[in-house]
């Protein structure tokens, strides 16, 4: 007999940031140990990044098949021959952390304030390559936490940046990610939030 599935309004989540006062998206060398679970604290090398705007954050994976025909040119069997994934966002904050994630960390410098100016924010566009990272999203739905890992990362593409009169500055990057030593490109850890109390007993499933 088929296992009774049971309609359950708490499996439906919105991805809303889980961020205080480092944003929800954060990114480290590539070798900073990576969180297992979304209550996890981050390793103090995981740099926050502030603020996404509205349009949040999304993945898109990409799978590419072949098909193998037979003589009568049915085809008769499919082979994936590649599979690539990336991951969108648009920094709404302008920091120096933003900035690094949108012109390379190399093209982004900083001073500090003096009695003749405030802190500056250098930065430089070419085309220098960027880094590969280590990168972590969190996201919540009331008690339910989303963890998102990345262990290796690279910003590929960015995009348009306007400036114009009512409207925030945006800096939009795309992520290419790669694959671990297992393979896989991105973890996702679900956590509903609904811990134990003492005496009960967990079931794996």
């Amino acid at each position: 007999m088929a296992e009774k599935q049971l309609l359950d309004r708490d499996d439906i989540l919105v991805g809303a940031p889980d961020q205080q006062t480092t944003g929800a998206i954060f990114s480290a060398p590539i070798g900073t140990t990576l969180p297992e679970y979304p209550g996890d604290e981050l390793d103090k090398a995981f740099v926050g990044s502030g603020y996404v705007n509205e349009d949040g954050v999304t993945i898109t994976p990409e799978k590419s098949k072949e098909g193998i025909k037979d003589w009568s040119l049915e085809v008769v069997r499919e082979l994936l021959t590649e599979f690539k994934n990336s991951i969108a966002w648009a920094h709404l904050s302008t920091s120096k952390e933003s900035l690094k994630n949108y012109f390379g960390d190399e093209n982004v410098t900083t001073e500090v304030a003096t009695d003749e100016h405030g802190n500056i924010i250098r930065a430089k566009l070419n085309a220098k390559d960027y880094p590969r990272k280590s990168w972590v999203f969190r996201i919540k739905d009331g008690d339910n936490r989303v963890l998102i890992v990345v262990p290796d990362g690279q910003i590929g593409e960015v995009g348009e940046v306007p400036f114009q009169t009512g409207a925030a500055i945006t800096w939009p990057v795309t992520m290419s990610t790669f694959p671990d030593k297992n393979g896989d490109h991105v973890h996702f850890i679900f956590d509903d939030g609904k811990k134990l109390t003492a005496g009960e007993h967990g079931v794996d499933g």
